[in-house]
């Protein structure tokens, strides 16, 4: 007799084989057998079944249980484990990635800006904020292409005022070479007076002459353009003896215009840090503009102080528009009158470069027909 008080249709036969197939138990006999449970699908239901036999007695019981919820539930919460797991490892991949590069950007950086410094670029900074190393790493990589920087621009403005120096050496040379050449063929190919003749060589010794003193303010110039530190030798100097140093090696020069030169030195004592011999060439190359300016028989000031040096004459003085050019190199403000006096044009911007090897400062003030003052400010 089979009873079934359940909505369920239950093969029992099959259920019997299926249980003992799974519990790798058949019937030999035994008075009676007892399954674990298994899980069915029936009706479109998830049931737990138990089932209990006695071939003895002649009874078989099935239990179940409706797991369908637990099993839907169980399976939502797989897929939303699933899900935030997913998400989480999404979110921490974000996480990490972003952290990663926020610690290699410094690396990147100064990855990209080792292929700019490759390509001749130094306008630019990577990050250095912050005590890592990576941070250090970036302040120095700055520093040195700082550095690096301050020097190709040194370089390139040397190389800059170099051509314009060989640039206007040129112009300076072509129009004496020609007036020789001019002359020597003359001399050669002309039957000339004795007198004729000997103008003719006086201009071809006098060109020669300050073709030979450009060449040597040139050489001039251009050392200290390419001056090292161990050619550049500043020391202490009292300065009443370099004045009157000073004074003896112009002192020729000044009696070709029979042209006094007052000295004036105060205090006594004063001592200034600077390279005597090239310090030597600035008051000179001032004094001797200042006689070329100067009228016969007048007079030249030469003055120090705790606060500058001064060359003060009284002659012609320099028109207010070219103040500003006088340093140029081969500036002159009167070419014709200049050249026929042997000025080649370099005095002053060899002084202007010596100045400024010193940190020191040139200021010129001049009122025309009254005379010009030059001060070297300390």
């Amino acid at each position: 007799m089979t009873y079934n008080g359940t909505v369920y249709e239950f093969d029992v036969k099959k259920l019997r084989e299926l249980c003992a197939s799974k519990a790798n138990m058949v019937d030999h006999g035994s008075n009676s057998d007892g399954h674990g449970p298994m899980i069915s699908q029936i009706n479109g239901r998830t049931l737990l079944l138990l089932y209990y036999g006695n071939v003895n007695m002649g009874y078989q019981i099935v239990t179940y249980k409706d797991i369908t919820d637990v099993i839907e539930k169980s399976h939502l919460l797989f897929f939303q484990t699933g899900g935030f797991t997913l998400s989480l490892i999404v979110v921490m991949g974000i996480v990490l990635y972003l952290s990663l590069r926020k610690i290699t950007a410094p690396l990147i950086s100064l990855r990209e800006a080792t292929l700019l410094v490759s390509e001749g670029i130094y306008d630019f900074k990577v990050p250095s904020e912050g005590n890592t190393e990576l941070a250090q790493v970036g302040a120095t990589f700055n520093f040195m292409t700082g550095k690096i920087k301050e020097q190709i621009e040194s370089l390139s403005n040397i190389n800059r005022t170099q051509k314009q120096l060989i640039g206007s050496l040129a112009h300076e040379l072509k129009t004496p070479m020609t007036a020789i050449i001019g002359y020597a063929d003359t001399l050669l190919t002309v039957r000339l007076t004795p007198e004729r003749q000997e103008k003719a060589l006086i201009y071809i010794e006098n060109e020669c002459r300050r073709l030979s003193r450009l060449s040597m303010k040139m050489l001039e110039l251009t050392g200290l353009y390419e001056a090292s530190e161990d050619s550049f030798n500043p020391a202490e100097i009292q300065v009443d003896n370099f004045l009157k140093e000073v004074k003896e090696l112009i002192d020729c020069r000044l009696q070709e215009k029979n042209i006094s030169l007052d000295v004036f030195c105060e205090p006594k004592e004063l001592v200034k840090k600077f390279d005597q011999d090239l310090m030597i060439s600035v008051v000179t190359n001032l004094i001797d503009n200042a006689v070329k300016a100067s009228r016969k028989e007048s007079k030249i000031v030469l003055e120090a102080t705790p606060d500058h040096l001064m060359v003060q004459d009284f002659g012609k003085g320099i028109p207010k528009e070219d103040l500003e050019m006088v340093t140029e190199p081969f500036y002159m403000v009167d070419k014709s009158r200049s050249r026929a006096k042997g000025s080649v044009g370099l005095g002053l911007s060899l002084c202007q470069k010596i100045i400024e090897l010193h940190d020191f400062h040139l200021k010129i003030e001049s009122n025309p027909g009254k005379g010009t003052t030059v001060s070297v400010f300390w």
